[in-house]
């Protein structure tokens, strides 16, 4: 390289780095000069707010620093956007997805004053590899259907199941979100889905991209609404997919029925799903928006998910084995009258991975104001087995080597006037243990309303075990001391070194398939599980010895999956089964220069050859 020409290239790296940095009057904190964006990946935008407090915000996108510029949406189709963070705060944010252009720059406005803006760039968009799909579904679905097995199946934007239709999904089939859009699939109130899988054929949706590409947020998610009670009335989900008020037909929720019947989800993944359509208003990996005791969801996990693994709106749903991998969010959130029983659980955290709003295994709110509005939040967990991103007890918040990220704060935060319980569980590696907010959960839990029982609780930072959120006061009763109470039956264990192995679990930070959430030989909880108090005697709980989500024996084994980036899934189905029962001889016999492999197959069935 001659010296003139690498000169010329320094000052144009340079100059592409130094754009967000003399953009004007508003700077643009994310995304920054260089970064790649993943096609179709709703990101956050967040700005300087000095000197723009209250103005009405426009966002641009152009293919060239100066332009022409283009209207980028908003949420709901919004061209513009009025700043209400607040004065002296310095950031402001909106979600947004950026179109299908290698490159492109990105500029926000004062809608009124067009001398008050600011401008990033470039910023590389990365377009991923779509996975063959051999049929799509798109729409809304109105009679009967069934998604075979020996097809690769696609969802095409949210597609929804319509009162009085039924989706039938075989075992071992394989459901694609579509990438580069708000892909999902949304079973309305009145509709059903089987999903009923094998340990050894689950049901998979997953992202529409080739192994090795798929990122978390790659597509919607699966949504069932019902017809169960909740502290709402009836309402649309959230995620913006439901219709206006006047129709109340495609994601609305809730009704007087606890008993409703929304369908089957068992051995069921789903993996890389969640798209936020403004902050606080996302789609997880699961949404249950009102769904009745009628329904059956058991062996179901999610895997990446970009907002919330599952969420609960509602109803009255009982749930088991359920399995929360590497979100980004809150594992398990409940809200607006969730009344069910969930037991035998897994949540797993990264390290580096969390939620601007703070990430936690359990959240729990009775509505978003606190109120006293019934029927109150009160979900029942027992025998979960959480494990925090602290791996070990001298990390600290930071980024980089033996830290965990600042947005983990607590294993389980109730609040907003909750009344969760959570028992005959094991939870370790977290900064905090159980936060209670707001001073109507204080007093829930000093009626015994708020149940936390029989737990232990292993490397937890600074030995914080429990704490009270922000302007929250302790009671009487409900003091700094109250998860020791004895009769609660917790158990507190802190010291040095790896928390998985202080809290007894056979590999709890194995990367991949690696990973094995079982306890080890003679763990102190696995004879101390106790069913003796409230919601613990309901016949629906399963009376096991162990505290935790794992036995002696593994549920979790054959049908769930933790390297799902690189799982193949281009055979339309989960595994190849039977093949030893194929007559299989190659000829010539040793083999020189090639082979001929002749088979006989007992079915008529597709091969694949490897």
């Amino acid at each position: 390289m001659k010296i003139s020409h690498f000169l010329m290239f320094f000052a144009l790296a340079f100059l592409f780095m130094q754009v967000e940095l003399q953009s004007g009057q508003i700077t643009i904190k994310s995304p920054k000069a260089n970064d790649k964006i993943r096609y179709g990946k709703t990101i956050a935008v967040s700005w300087d707010t000095a000197g723009t407090y209250n103005r009405v915000l426009k966002f641009y996108w152009s293919e060239s620093q100066s332009g022409p510029w283009n209207v980028l949406p908003l949420p709901k189709g919004k061209t513009e956007l009025k700043d209400s963070s607040k004065p002296n705060i310095a950031i402001g944010s909106v979600n947004l997805t950026f179109p299908n252009k290698s490159t492109l720059w990105l500029k926000i406005e004062d809608k009124n004053d067009n001398t008050t803006n600011g401008t990033v760039g470039p910023l590389t968009i990365e377009v991923p590899t779509p996975a063959v799909v051999d049929e799509t579904l798109q729409g809304t679905i109105t009679t009967n259907k069934t998604l075979t097995s020996d097809k690769i199946w696609g969802l095409k934007g949210v597609v929804f199941v319509a009162n009085g239709a039924t989706l039938t999904i075989e075992p071992g089939t394989v459901i694609l979100g579509e990438v580069g859009a708000t892909s999902a699939l949304c079973i309305n109130r009145g509709g059903k889905i089987i999903a009923d899988g094998t340990a050894q054929k689950p049901i998979v949706f997953t992202s529409g991209v080739v192994a090795g590409s798929r990122e978390r947020g790659d597509w919607g998610g699966l949504l069932i609404m019902g017809k169960a009670p909740t502290n709402l009335g009836e309402a649309p989900i959230e995620g913006g997919i439901a219709d206006d008020a006047s129709t109340k037909v495609n994601g609305w929720y809730g009704g007087s029925d606890p008993n409703d019947n929304s369908g089957i989800l068992r051995y069921v993944r789903i993996e890389f799903a969640g798209i936020a359509e403004s902050p606080d208003n996302e789609l997880n990996g699961l949404t249950l928006g009102a769904v009745g005791a009628g329904t059956v969801i058991d062996h179901v996990q999610v895997s990446y998910a970009n907002d919330d693994s599952f969420e609960w709106f509602g109803g009255t749903v009982n749930c088991k084995h359920l399995i929360a991998y590497n979100g980004i969010d809150d594992d398990f959130d409940t809200d607006n009258g969730y009344n069910g029983i969930v037991q035998f659980g897994i949540s797993k955290r990264l390290t580096d991975v969390a939620d601007i709003s703070n990430s936690e295994a359990f959240e729990s709110d009775n509505d978003a104001s606190a109120s006293e509005k019934q029927p109150y939040t009160n979900p029942l967990f027992t025998n979960m087995t959480v494990i925090g991103p602290m791996q070990d007890t001298s990390w600290v918040k930071g980024t980089g080597a033996n830290t965990f990220h600042s947005r983990y704060l607590t294993a389980a935060q109730i609040r907003r006037n909750s009344r969760m319980g959570l028992a005959n569980s094991v939870i370790f590696g977290y900064p905090g243990g159980l936060e209670l907010t707001n001073n109507n959960t204080v007093r829930a839990a000093e009626n015994d309303s708020v149940l936390v029982r029989y737990n232990d609780f292993y490397g937890i930072k600074d030995n914080k075990f429990f704490y009270f959120g922000s302007s929250t006061n302790p009671t009487a009763t409900v003091t700094a001391d109250w998860l020791k109470t004895a009769a609660f039956g917790n158990v507190f264990t802190n010291g040095s070194g790896n928390t998985g192995t202080l809290a007894r679990i056979t590999n709890a930070y194995g990367s991949g398939n690696t990973f094995d959430p079982t306890p080890a030989s003679g763990a102190p909880y696995l004879t101390t599980a106790k069913y003796d108090h409230g919601r613990l005697t309901d016949a629906l709980v399963e009376k096991v010895a162990y505290r935790g989500a794992i036995g002696a024996t593994r549920w979790d084994a054959g049908w769930a999956e933790y390297d799902p980036v690189n799982k193949d899934y281009t055979l339309g189905v989960e595994d190849i089964t039977d093949y030893w029962d194929l007559d299989i001889a190659i000829s010539p016999n040793p083999a020189a220069d090639y082979a001929a492999l002749e088979y006989t197959l007992t079915d008529n069935e597709s091969v694949t050859i490897r």
